[in-house]
């Protein structure tokens, strides 16, 4: 598994396929870059699919300080040096694609890479509750923020299953209970360390110059059966974000890598 060196002497591991101009795919959280499983084989005809292991994850190591904040920042920086790489080497700009908690650090990303590195980026059901703060829309905030500082806490505290009160949220009532047994118990085991990505996304830094003096196309997708705070999400980005456009996906939500793997596909290929 290919891996690219950090400052510090730490490792960001990727998995990589196809040929074509080069496409990065950044997971969610708890997760790994093999999230992408089903999403790949319909991209890696047209593009090199790049997915890393965010820091902590998978193959890669974690990062100095396992804390909140500046988490989003170091993450960005991590994949925004990947993103560089890919860049200079071919001569071309990249694509950058992220899901859910990925699709936060795909935008930190954007923001520290240089002018011209990204040639779009496709955000897909990001949890960037930044962009509510920046906009005022306290109504979709407060509550959201409330049940996942209650879900933290308890997740820190080592409470047993959970986990269930983030998957069962962004997914629907009873969708942890519908998992296998062996993804049940990957997700609770990574409950602690998913909490502190969830804190992350309420303590994001960036502020509105930063994101309007980002240029490249934007594409914000919506699952059509998900929370309404994913469209609250998406309508800020649009407002905050100068090239920015929301994409409804049918009968998706925020599992649309599992369900809707070649739909998923299409919009970031177009």
């Amino acid at each position: 598994m290919p891996n690219l060196e950090l400052p510090g002497g730490r490792k960001l591991a990727y998995r990589e396929d196809g040929s074509g101009s080069p496409l990065v795919l950044v997971h969610g959280s708890p997760g790994e870059g093999r999230s992408w499983a089903r999403v790949v084989p319909h991209l890696k005809d047209r593009f090199r699919t790049i997915c890393p292991d965010l820091p902590g994850y998978g193959g890669s190591d974690r990062l100095e300080a396992d804390e909140p904040a500046g988490r989003m920042d170091a993450m960005g920086a991590a994949v925004a040096r990947l993103v560089e790489r890919l860049a200079d080497s071919l001569g071309a700009p990249v694509r950058l694609v992220g899901h859910s908690y990925g699709g936060n650090i795909a935008l930190q990303a954007a923001l520290q890479v240089q002018a011209g590195a990204v040639e779009r980026i496709v955000l897909l059901e990001p949890v960037y509750f930044r962009a509510l703060q920046l906009t005022g829309d306290e109504a979709a905030l407060k509550p959201a923020a409330a049940h996942f500082e209650d879900y933290a806490r308890r997740a820190t505290a080592g409470e047993p299953e959970v986990v269930r009160l983030m998957i069962d949220y962004w997914f629907g009532d009873g969708a942890f209970g519908r998992m296998p047994d062996p993804v049940r118990g990957y997700l609770s085991a990574s409950a602690a360390r998913n909490a502190i990505d969830v804190r992350s996304s309420f303590l994001g830094t960036s502020t509105a110059a930063e994101l309007a003096a980002l240029q490249c196309p934007v594409m914000i997708v919506d699952g059509e059966t998900s929370q309404e705070i994913v469209r609250s999400i998406a309508r800020a980005l649009v407002t905050l974000l100068p090239n920015a456009r929301m994409e409804g996906l049918a009968g998706a939500n925020h599992g649309m890598l599992d369900t809707h793997p070649e739909a998923v596909a299409r919009l970031i290929a177009t």
